[in-house]
């Protein structure tokens, strides 16, 4: 077994089976298609979420927490059973955290980085936690409130940090107008959404001008950039297509570009995807 705390049982039927840390928990998943390789393992569950997203809610079968610690690699990251089916935790991003870690290590340098529709932090703890600054983008207070949690939770200083509770593109826009620039940028988009002055997020359109924004915030020395993907027809080469070819206006640093499916898998193998991402490494 891995060493981390989260494991994909099974899944099929439009749901995922998953063990975080001590509990067992059923989440809808409209990728999770097909039948459950083993009916045995869905008899015992801590909490389902039932109904669809936004229109659902958690169901439980004993007293749980109102929140736990679950563990990835030496990250520690704090789980409760949100509305709309979410644990404030997507245990795919693992695979992320990781590489950023990695690059930012062989950089042999302190990074600056820019986390852009940061959530609840897990890529800004990694970073953090090996000493580099974060500047974290959320326009949501709760979301900002639970990432200040997994800080404590993983002792980062005070001064690694800096919250940003603001609109991620309109913050992308005027660190640009403000000649800032970061060594790595992390992105993380909604397929869809809406800031908090009601403006939508449609991810065709409102993507593209954001990556301009993101190209020309990159240092003269830039260790990596991600951007994640999840709208059900993202094709990653096209994604990784468009990001290349932005950068390619804007950074004269040579780099490399890959793209793939992010994918959970069980014990047995079996694949889940999750989304896609695009990694860039100078």
């Amino acid at each position: 077994m891995n060493t981390q705390s989260y494991f994909l049982l099974d899944f099929g039927n439009g749901l995922r089976l998953e063990q975080w840390g001590p509990y067992r928990l059923i989440r809808p998943d409209p990728t999770a298609v097909g039948m459950p390789i083993d009916s045995k393992l869905w008899s015992s569950v801590d909490a389902t979420y039932e109904g669809e997203k936004g229109k659902g809610a958690w169901k439980t079968s004993r007293n749980l927490p109102t929140q736990w610690s679950v563990a990835f690699d030496d990250l520690h990251l704090s789980v409760r059973l949100a509305p709309y089916k979410h644990t404030g935790v997507f245990p795919e991003q693992l695979d992320n955290w990781r590489f950023a870690r990695l690059h930012a290590k062989q950089s042999g340098r302190v990074l600056n980085v820019l986390n852009l529709f940061a959530y609840t932090g897990g890529a800004t703890m990694a970073l953090a936690k090996d000493g580099h600054f974060v500047t974290h983008v959320d326009a949501s207070k709760p979301a900002i409130g639970w990432a200040k949690d997994n800080a404590v939770l993983n002792q980062i200083p005070n001064d690694r940090i800096r919250w940003m509770l603001e609109d991620a593109p309109l913050f992308a826009a005027r660190e640009r107008k403000r000649n800032k620039h970061y060594d790595a940028i992390i992105l993380d988009p909604p397929a869809f959404g809406h800031s908090p002055s009601g403006k939508t997020w449609r991810i065709e359109r409102d993507l593209p001008p954001l990556l301009e924004d993101c190209a020309a915030l990159l240092s003269d020395q830039p260790a990596f950039l991600i951007l994640n993907g999840y709208a059900r027809n993202t094709n990653p080469q096209n994604a990784a297509n468009l990001l290349g070819g932005i950068l390619r206006k804007y950074v004269t640093t040579p780099f490399q570009i890959e793209a793939k499916e992010l994918m959970l898998k069980t014990e047995k193998g079996d694949a889940l995807s999750t989304g896609i991402v695009v990694r860039v490494i100078y």
